[in-house]
C-alpha cells in the first residue's frame, strides 16, 4: 500500500511499563513515553487516533489488555501505523516480537516506528536491518532482570522471610518487622481446635460442618474482612492440617514460573523446597503435627467422609486395584436402615466391572486387629529387624540411582532443545528456512520440551517419595511403634505399620506392611486371612 502524505497514516501510540525496567523506571514512565511519541507525531504531521497502554505488564508476554485492543483495531482497519518509544516497549520476547514486525504488521499494511531505535518499516533505514538483533538483546535483558528478581526473592526465602501478600490463617503480619509473622489471637485457637479434632479421630467432613455450624468465619472471609460469614470447605481444612507454617516453619519455593517468558507456574519437587525452621512462633507442637501427617498420608481417599473407620483408606481390591469403600448397607428398597452395619464394597462391582465384595466391616476390623496382635509379637528380635530392613533400604537405593540417571538424560535433552531453538532462529534470519517452517519447528520443540519438564518433575517426586519413606522408617524406632500398637492399637501406629490391605474376590485378606521385606515373615501366621472362616 502506498501513501501520498503523512496524513494518510492513522496513528496508534503504544505505551508499556513493567518492573523489569528496574532503575530506568523514571525514564520509561508512562508520561515520558507519551511525551516523546506525541512530539514525534506533531513534528511529522501525523494523524493521532488512539493511545494503548499496558502498565505493570512484562514485555515477555503479549497477553496484555492494551496490546490486544491495539490488535483488534488493526483488524478493524481503524489504524495503520503503530509508534512506540523503542522496540522494547513493543516486547522483549524476540520470537513473537519478530513475528509481529516481520510478518503480522506487513501482512496488515501497518507501518511500525520505534523512535529511539531509529526503526521505521516504511523507510529503507539501515536500523531496520538490525531489528532482529535488538529484539534478541531486549530478550536477554528481560532474562537478566528476571534472574536478578528471582535471586532477591530466593535470598529472602532462605532467610525464612514470609513474602506472600496474605498471612496464613492464624497469623498476622508483624507491624514492627517486615516479612515476619506473629500469632493472631483472634484465629489461632481455631487452628488448635482443627488439629485437636483431627487427632481425636474426627473426619475433615465433621470438622467442616462443626466450624460452619458454629458460624466461624472461614480464612477467605477473614482475609477479605467480610461482614458475611463465608463457609469452610474440606480443601481449606486439609491445607491447614498439612501446612508446616503452624510449627514455626516457613516453606517456600513450592511453585516457580515455567520460564521468564511464561506465566504458567509448575510445582517444584519437595526436595527443592526452601524450608527454614524457627522463623516465627508455632501454634501446633511438632509432635502433634507429625502425627497428623501420618494420618493424612494413609487416609488420602477419606478426607470428605463423615464417618471415620480405622482401616478405611488402607483397603484395596486385589482384582481391579481400586480403593474399597466402607459405608452403611441399604435396605432392599434402597432406603437407609436404623443403626446400619458398615460394609466393605468395591465401587467397580456396582458397575459390573469387578466381582462383588460385601464384607462386614466390624468383623473385618476385629479380625485384622487380632491378626496384627499375633503377627507383631514376632518382632522382638532386633537383629532380624535390622537385617531385613537393610535389604529393603538397598533395594530402594537402586531405584533412586535409576531415577537420577533418567533425570540426567532428560536435562541433557532439554539443553539440546534450547540450543536447537537458538540455532534455527539464526537460520531464519539468514533465510535458510522460511518463517512458516521456523514457527512450526519451534512450536514442536517447545511442546516436547514442556513434556520433558513435566516428566522430570514426576520422576523427582518419585525420588522424594522413596527418600521420605526411607527417612521415616530409618529415623523412627520400629520397636517403639510395635509396642505402641500392641498396647493401644492407635491409628498412628497402624498407619506407620501398614502400607495397604488387599481383598480378593474369594474374600481373602492380604496385609502389606510398610517395611518392605518384613512382609516375608507373614508365613509364620499365614500369607492371608480367610474371611469366610471368620463368619463361621
Amino acid at each position: 500500500m502506498l501513501f501520498s502524505n503523512n496524513y494518510n497514516f492513522k496513528v496508534a501510540i503504544y505505551i508499556r511499563l513493567s518492573r523489569e525496567d528496574g532503575d530506568k523506571q523514571e525514564s520509561e514512565s508512562i508520561k515520558n513515553q507519551r511525551d516523546i511519541i506525541m512530539r514525534y507525531i506533531k513534528e511529522n504531521n501525523l494523524q493521532f487516533v488512539d493511545e494503548y497502554v499496558d502498565d505493570g505488564i512484562s514485555g515477555t508476554t503479549f497477553d496484555r489488555a492494551g496490546f490486544k485492543r491495539l490488535i483488534n483495531d488493526i483488524e478493524n482497519k481503524r489504524i495503520n501505523m503503530v509508534i512506540t518509544k523503542d522496540l522494547s516497549r513493543l516486547g522483549r520476547e524476540y520470537i513473537q516480537t519478530g513475528q509481529y514486525i516481520e510478518k503480522y504488521f506487513p501482512e496488515h499494511n501497518i507501518r511500525y516506528v520505534a523512535i529511539n531505535d531509529g526503526i521505521d518499516t516504511f523507510s529503507n533505514s539501515s536500523c531496520n536491518d538490525i531489528t532482529p538483533f535488538k529484539a534478541i538483546l531486549n530478550d536477554m535483558y528481560a532474562k537478566d532482570i528476571s534472574k536478578k528478581i528471582k535471586s532477591v526473592i530466593k535470598e529472602k526465602q532462605i532467610k525464612g522471610e514470609y513474602i506472600c501478600s496474605v498471612p496464613p490463617y492464624g497469623y498476622k503480619k508483624d507491624p514492627c518487622r517486615k516479612n515476619h509473622l506473629i500469632i493472631d489471637e483472634n484465629t489461632s485457637y481455631i487452628i488448635e481446635n482443627i488439629f485437636d479434632m483431627y487427632l481425636e479421630g474426627k473426619s475433615i467432613y465433621y470438622i467442616r460442618d462443626f466450624l460452619n455450624n458454629k458460624m466461624i468465619q472461614s480464612p477467605s472471609g477473614y482475609a477479605q474482612k467480610s461482614s458475611d460469614i463465608k463457609k469452610w470447605n474440606g480443601v481449606t481444612i486439609l491445607n491447614i492440617l498439612s501446612n508446616k507454617v503452624y510449627i514455626g516453619v516457613t516453606e517456600s519455593n513450592k511453585k516457580i514460573s515455567l520460564s521468564y517468558k511464561s506465566k504458567k507456574r509448575i510445582k517444584v519437587p519437595k526436595e527443592e523446597h526452601i524450608i527454614t525452621a524457627n522463623t516465627h512462633q508455632p501454634i501446633i507442637s511438632k509432635e502433634n503435627f507429625e502425627k497428623v501427617q501420618f494420618l493424612l498420608n494413609k487416609k488420602s481417599i477419606t478426607k470428605k467422609n463423615k464417618h471415620e473407620y480405622l482401616f478405611r483408606g488402607l483397603i484395596k481390591c486385589k482384582t481391579c486395584h481400586s480403593n474399597l469403600e466402607v459405608g452403611a448397607k441399604l435396605s432392599a428398597r434402597g432406603k437407609k436402615i436404623k443403626n446400619p452395619i458398615p460394609y466393605i464394597t468395591c465401587r467397580n462391582s456396582k458397575k459390573g466391572m469387578c466381582p462383588a465384595q460385601h464384607l462386614n466391616y466390624n468383623k473385618f476390623e476385629r479380625e485384622i486387629l487380632r491378626y496384627l496382635q499375633e503377627f507383631l509379637r514376632l518382632y522382638t528380635d532386633e537383629k532380624r529387624l535390622a537385617s531385613v530392613y537393610k535389604e529393603y533400604k538397598n533395594k530402594k537405593n537402586v531405584n533412586i540411582v535409576k531415577y537420577e540417571k533418567e533425570i540426567q538424560e532428560i536435562d541433557s535433552k532439554i539443553q539440546k532443545m534450547s540450543s536447537q531453538i537458538d540455532a534455527v532462529y539464526f537460520d531464519k534470519l539468514n533465510q535458510v528456512i522460511s518463517e512458516e517452517d521456523y514457527f512450526r519447528y519451534v512450536n514442536k520443540i517447545v511442546a516436547e520440551k514442556d513434556n520433558l519438564i513435566t516428566k522430570r518433575n514426576e520422576i523427582r517426586n518419585k525420588i522424594n517419595s522413596i527418600k521420605e519413606k526411607q527417612t521415616r522408617t530409618s529415623d523412627v524406632d520400629i520397636k517403639k511403634i510395635i509396642e505402641e500398637f500392641l498396647s493401644t492399637s492407635s491409628k498412628e501406629s497402624i498407619y506407620r505399620l501398614i502400607d495397604y490391605i488387599e481383598i480378593d474376590e474369594d474374600k481373602n485378606i492380604y496385609i502389606h506392611f510398610a517395611f518392605g521385606k518384613l512382609n516375608n515373615i507373614k508365613e509364620y501366621v499365614g500369607e492371608y486371612i480367610d474371611f469366610e472362616k471368620i463368619l463361621n
